[in-house]
């Protein structure tokens, strides 16, 4: 936990320089489609924003009219969020709090929905964190939520004339023996399940699916890695993948291709 704290204090420094990066633009812009029509607008409803780091999702939903504690464990993230919500002159609306998701410190059914963005792959034990989202959420209440995949992991660890060694270490990833990792310095895993595996995860946490997306099937598998990281990029090529992308994330499929996994979810 130290070593994942750690990462993400430094992170914080220029963390949201990275969204900037077209194939992050075109992430973004999938999460917020099929996050935005759960987000309540009632003045007095709260969402809790689990592992909210640096208020990025946070400031757009609380703009839907709810009020939003924000909640993560990195210090780092937390004092950015902290400034961006002074220049907003939005203290009486977003609640920033440091605390272990693993043991949130709110009682029972105290939030009307909960977004988890970039989190749950921190988690080996994936059900800690979802029966306690479970907990904290009203009966009812939606959760959104992501997850990365395991057969996208597996396929990024190869290279386009990949080794026998590459192929090897692909088939370990997908069997579990070792993992992908955030850092080169090899101390933050990323842990991965596949769609079905992520289903029944939230099924047996108490909550019943609503709906699951994929995203990310054209970046970075598909197109190459230096696209995805460009920052200067002509604008009919973002509007043309995230066309292509929100097709293929009509079609449940089309899921085992994705990147990353989108849940809306409501606790039974």
């Amino acid at each position: 936990m130290e070593e994942l704290k750690s990462y993400y204090n430094e992170k914080s420094k220029n963390y949201d320089e990275t969204f900037s990066m077209l194939g992050y633009r075109v992430y973004d812009t999938i999460t917020w489609k099929y996050l935005e029509p759960y987000i309540p607008t009632n003045p007095e409803s709260v969402v809790l924003d689990a592992g909210g780091g640096t208020g990025r999702w946070a400031l757009r939903m609380v703009r839907k009219g709810c009020k939003v504690v924000l909640l993560d464990a990195s210090e780092g993230m937390l004092k950015v969020a902290v400034e961006k919500v002074k220049q907003e002159d939005l203290t009486d609306r977003i609640t920033i709090k440091k605390g272990e998701l693993a043991r949130i410190s709110y009682g029972n059914e105290s939030f009307d929905m909960a977004f988890c963005e970039q989190t749950l792959f921190l988690f080996q034990k994936p059900d800690v964190l979802l029966k306690e989202l479970n907990r904290v959420l009203k009966k009812g209440a939606f959760l959104v939520i992501s997850a990365q995949n395991l057969y996208a992991q597996c396929l990024a660890s190869l290279s386009d004339k990949p080794s026998p060694d590459d192929v090897d270490k692909a088939l370990s990833i997908l069997q579990r023996r070792t993992y992908s990792f955030m850092a080169k310095d090899g101390k933050v895993k990323i842990y991965t399940w596949t769609p079905l595996e992520f289903i029944e995860m939230l099924k047996r946490t108490g909550f019943n699916l609503e709906k699951i997306v994929g995203k990310g099937v054209t970046m970075p598998l598909r197109i190459s890695k230096e696209v995805f990281m460009k920052k200067i990029y002509p604008e009919k090529l973002f509007h043309k993948i995230l066309k292509f992308e929100l097709a293929m994330c009509e079609r449940p499929d089309a899921l085992a291709l994705a990147g990353h996994l989108q849940a809306i979810a409501r606790k039974a």
